[in-house]
This record gives structure tokens, sequence and C-alpha cells, in this order.
């Protein structure tokens, strides 16, 4: 049971944590990361970092069954491995170059539609404002 609740503080918790994130950005609750310039090593022309998030969410929740599975020296333990590297390491690897825009929230392509820089407004003509974002000047 202590392993159980070891691993769901290593791996658990740090997944769920990205994908709040990812769902923040996604919603369009959280929009100010769009107008930010792509962090380092990160060759897009926008930023998508809550997108990388969720990626990262989703990684970390699949290698916990893979981590269980090592450690109890289970027979498809290495194969589990092998699935897990081959599936996310050309993922990880080529979103640093390409992100699909049809994998990215509505409110962002409608944003990218009408300029999308730092000039263009974040809410479209007919969304409302939150108040805490127009406190904030993200108006």
């Amino acid at each position: 049971m202590e392993d159980f609740l070891l691993s769901v503080l290593i791996f658990g918790l740090p997944g769920l944590a990205l994908l709040t994130a990812w769902g923040l950005a996604w919603s369009g609750r959280w929009r100010t990361w769009a107008v930010k310039q792509p962090g380092p090593f990160i060759f897009t022309q926008r930023n998508y970092d809550p997108m990388y998030l969720g990626v990262g969410g989703v990684a970390v929740l699949c290698i916990w069954p893979a981590v269980f599975a090592s450690l109890a020296r289970a027979e498809y333990a290495e194969t589990l491995w092998t699935v897990l590297l081959v599936i996310f390491v050309p993922i990880v690897f080529g979103m640093r170059w390409w992100w699909p825009a049809a994998v990215t929230p509505r409110w962002h392509k409608e944003w990218v539609a009408r300029g999308g820089t730092e000039e263009t407004p974040l809410w479209g003509p007919g969304e409302q404002v939150p108040a805490r974002a127009a406190r904030k000047g993200w108006a």
C-alpha cells in the first residue's frame, strides 16, 4: 500500500497537475500563454507550452504502469517500455518543430485568424472578457 501511495505522489499528482494546466488552456480560462514567445529549444512560430504540458501529463501517467511493471519484474515490462518509447520519443522531439493547428483550442484558432499577435485581443468580439483578465489588462 505504501508503494502505491508513493507512486501516486511521484507520478499521479504531477501528471494531473500537467493535465490541469492543459485543461485551463484548452478551455480558454488561461489564454495569456498564447501571446508569449516560444521557449528555448522550441522552433515553432507560436507558443504552445500548455499543449506540451498536456502531452507531458499523458506521458507521465502512461509511464506510471511501466514503472510498476518494472518494479514487479513483470515479463511484459520491457515490451511496455519499448512501446512507450516508440510512441513518446518521436512526439516529444517532433513537437519542438511542429504543432498541428488541428490540435489547438477553438479560441486559439480564432485568435490566430484575427491576427495572432501581441496586439490582437485574446478574446473575440462576441466573447465576454472575464473580470480578472480585464483587470490585468488582457482584454
